[in-house]
């Protein structure tokens, strides 16, 4: 009940002072479990193993279902690992532009989460406290921190802000929409040139 009602006051007084005034962080220099958004796939992969106590081979890497319409090809989608009920996973999107032969991927969002239980909200938001410094604002039961907060409590890191950090009691987030914004235009373009071209073909042939 005690720390029930500390966290309900850390939450008001912090909530308070950030609706009046939002912290403004850069969190591109942030990492997870040493991973840092837009290292790239290998320097990532490198990250977690060094992370934990693991070879690089030890990382999974998943790839996506389906073919990407930009290759041709299923692109590296995933990276993962876990032990002792800590769980890492690295969402990659490619560098633009990309070919079937010239294929670079960046790190676009990284996933930190723990068994539940383990640790109290109180002492989560705390410990992130201790080692980010205050966060932008509070959503949700969410502490977030990123470049450009707005003044209202209720939305704060939620527009304009491509890169953020969020902590819950579940684990934590930091990502960068950009690079998912960046391939979904680059794949509907491809795939707009690609019906073009079709629609060429199909079309009936002028007789001479």
């Amino acid at each position: 009940m005690k720390n029930s009602l500390t966290f309900c006051a850390a939450v008001f007084m912090s909530a308070s002072i950030l609706a009046a005034q939002p912290r403004a962080v850069d969190v591109n220099g942030f990492d997870l479990g040493n991973v840092k958004l837009g290292m790239d796939l290998e320097q990532a992969r490198a990250a977690m193993a060094a992370h934990f106590g693991v070879l690089p081979s030890a990382i999974a890497l998943d790839y996506k279902a389906e073919p990407s319409p930009l290759t041709g090809t299923k692109l590296p989608m995933r990276l993962r690992y876990e032990s002792g009920g800590e769980e890492l996973s690295v969402n990659l999107e490619p560098r633009l532009p990309i070919t079937a032969s010239t294929r670079r991927f960046a790190v676009a969002q990284i996933v930190r989460r723990w068994p539940e239980g383990v640790r109290s909200q109180a002492q989560i938001f705390e410990a992130a406290q201790a080692q980010y410094g205050p966060p932008s604002g509070i959503v949700d039961q969410r502490m977030l921190w990123c470049a450009r907060p707005l003044a209202n409590p209720a939305v704060v890191c939620l527009q304009d802000n491509p890169a953020v950090f969020a902590v819950s009691a579940k684990g934590m987030a930091l990502f960068d929409v950009s690079w998912v914004d960046a391939r979904v235009e680059a794949e509907m373009a491809a795939k707009a040139r690609k019906a073009q071209e079709s629609q060429k073909t199909l079309k009936p042939q002028k007789p001479h």
